[in-house]
């Protein structure tokens, strides 16, 4: 069998699904390819003993106003719930104490986290050329850019806390391609974050450390599950991919399945 679409989407997790209602709504042939029989990636709720429980995320930032275009689209606005705003609150244990993370200029002024002369240091930030390495340690890096007390008091706990991992053993490439990318760009983490904010309010969106947290009523899969059963026409489960070649300008794939081989040719593979 050799069927011709205009676009491939591999995987059916929120990437895969999102990127296929839109090309879809746009007027393209899109079938998505999903080697499990469960739909929504690593997203998976379930309720046990009257419980809500998330395998994956338990939720997102609204970061941008295409997520209520989508949800809208499929009929989720009314199941949003957003976090409680002190939830936002993130406190660091210095000296015996719980001291509040600054979250905006005047916080981090007064804050008793950093020292006087650690905050001096944050102003030499865009001073400070980038580095020549092709990549480093995300301890080096913040060292180098922010200075010892920030990667103590900031990093060190986030990264503990995210990664369960070291600063010190951490691409900052790798684990942390933002700030990477931020000091390639524009030469600067601060000068980055300020162009960065105008970009955002051009295009509508919000920081991710402005941007409220949201889920839905009956867990995350509220949202995967709403994508899939618009688009259960348009989802092979159970695939394997053998082979993937381009010939003539499209993309050949060869699929596996319990019934058989057969290939499936499209003009675009995401």
């Amino acid at each position: 069998m050799n069927n011709i679409v205009d676009v491939i989407v591999v995987g059916s997790g929120i990437s895969g699904l999102s990127t296929a209602h839109f090309l879809i709504k746009k007027g393209y042939k899109v079938l998505i390819i999903e080697k499990d029989e469960h739909i929504g990636g690593v997203i998976k709720t379930d309720r046990i003993d009257g419980f809500l429980v998330e395998y994956g995320p338990n939720s997102t930032l609204d970061t941008t106003p295409i997520l209520h275009l989508l949800f809208k689209d499929i009929g989720v606005e009314d199941d949003v719930v957003y976090a409680n705003p002190l939830a936002k609150n993130r406190y660091i244990v210095r000296n015996k104490r719980l001291q509040p993370v600054p979250t905006g200029l005047l916080s981090f002024l007064k804050t008793p986290l950093f020292s006087k002369s650690a905050k001096m240091r944050i102003l030499k930030e865009p001073f400070i050329p980038p580095s020549k390495k092709e990549d480093e340690s995300l301890s080096e890096f913040v060292i180098r850019r922010l200075g010892r007390e920030f990667l103590d008091y900031a990093i060190d706990p986030f990264v503990a806390g995210v990664y369960a991992g070291l600063p010190q053993e951490l691409s900052v490439k790798s684990a942390f391609p933002k700030l990477y990318n931020l000091e390639k760009k524009y030469g600067s983490l601060i000068k980055g974050a300020i162009l960065g904010y105008w970009q955002r309010r051009k295009q509508k969106e919000r920081s991710k450390q402005s941007a409220p947290m949201l889920s839905f009523r009956y867990g995350m899969q509220t949202l995967t599950d709403a994508i899939a059963n618009r688009l259960k026409d348009r989802i092979k489960k159970g695939v394997d991919i053998s082979s993937i070649g381009y010939r003539d300008g499209l993309y050949e794939l060869r699929l596996r399945k319990e019934d058989g081989e057969y290939t499936l040719t499209s003009r675009a593979l995401v």
